[in-house]
């Protein structure tokens, strides 16, 4: 495992990472050996579990699959504009195609949010409203 184990100096902590701990427990196991060393090493050091920040600011649109977002430039354009802004969402699945996995989707997400920021905004004012009352 890489950066199982990590040192804080400052805090003297001990880092470990969730699967690192479980794997950790059994006696006969390498990692298990690695924290007892560094444990050895560090015997004033607290041993604490590794917690990965989130992003609690971070926009998330559930539904918003590639199937959802045709449906939509089906069903919210002109019967002129329908073929071209097709031809275009179609041309940038395309090219996304030759980027890494990870960069497919939010390439297309931003895109799409950008053409159509009306489905961004959708629920937020009554969001707002509800949050009023409560």
């Amino acid at each position: 495992m890489t950066n199982a184990i990590r040192l804080n100096h400052l805090t003297k902590e001990i880092l470990i990472s969730k699967s690192f701990s479980k794997v950790a427990m059994n006696p006969l196991s390498t990692e298990y050996r690695d924290l007892a060393e560094v444990m050895g090493k560090h015997p004033n050091y607290t041993v604490s579990m590794r917690v990965i920040r989130q992003n609690t600011h971070k926009e998330t649109y559930a539904g918003l699959t590639y199937d959802y977002m045709r449906e939509y430039i089906i069903l919210h354009s002109s019967p002129e504009e329908k073929l071209a802004e097709i031809g275009e969402f179609n041309e940038m699945l395309l090219i996304s195609r030759c980027h890494a996995k990870a960069l497919r989707y939010p390439t297309i997400k931003k895109w799409f949010l950008a053409k159509y920021p009306e489905v961004a905004e959708f629920g937020v004012e009554e969001a707002y409203k509800a949050l009023r009352v409560s």
